[in-house]
């Protein structure tokens, strides 16, 4: 059942918005450490207060944009990684998440991967728990068979896969990312 919204909530809604949308576009330019929330403020036109109405901190906006992909891996990536082959499943997790990447606007992006940014590697997040699922249930169908913890295997992966996306955004996104990551994490994954 849908609820319809009223207008109060349609317009906190815009406000909240504006508030991330201004924040990610100050990112862009300036990098997230080089911004303030009174920045963010004036480029999206409402009051200090009304930022922090929103956001406990400045910190939460990067929070959302890692919720936010958190959310995209659980909702809709889990969905479609089911086939029967687990190593395919895991070559099309990263697809999805080379997809990801790709549609955040490449100066955002070289800002979030950067090694001041920890929430990379914040435990029991989303995106982690979708790839060990796909992990997990390599190992009982027999497909994956290793002595490597599945936990351990996540690990190794991502860091893997990070460093093709930090490569690409050296490289001013000037290759098909998808393209790339699916071979590569097919190369990848003979070693599990």
């Amino acid at each position: 059942m849908n609820k319809r919204l009223n207008k109060r909530q349609i317009q906190a809604q815009i406000t909240y918005e504006n508030i991330y949308n201004a924040a990610m576009s100050l990112v862009e330019k300036k990098g997230f450490e080089n911004i303030t929330v009174e920045e963010i403020c004036t480029k999206a036109g409402v009051s200090v207060g009304s930022f922090y109405n929103y956001f406990k901190s400045k910190q939460d906006i990067l929070n959302e944009i890692f919720r936010i992909a958190d959310d995209y891996f659980l909702n809709t990536v889990s969905n479609v990684s089911t086939g029967q082959d687990a190593y395919e499943n895991i070559v099309n997790f990263f697809a999805h998440y080379a997809k990801y990447c790709e549609a955040i606007k490449i100066d955002q992006l070289k800002q979030i991967y950067s090694t001041s940014n920890i929430l990379f590697i914040e435990e029991g997040r989303h995106m982690q728990s979708v790839l060990k699922d796909i992990i997990d249930a390599g190992k009982e169908s027999g497909q994956i068979n290793t002595d490597m913890q599945s936990e351990e295997i996540v690990r190794y992966l991502f860091i893997s896969l990070r460093g093709v996306i930090f490569d690409w955004c050296l490289h001013g996104g000037s290759y098909d990312l998808v393209e790339f990551v699916t071979n590569y994490t097919r190369r990848l994954i003979r070693v599990i």
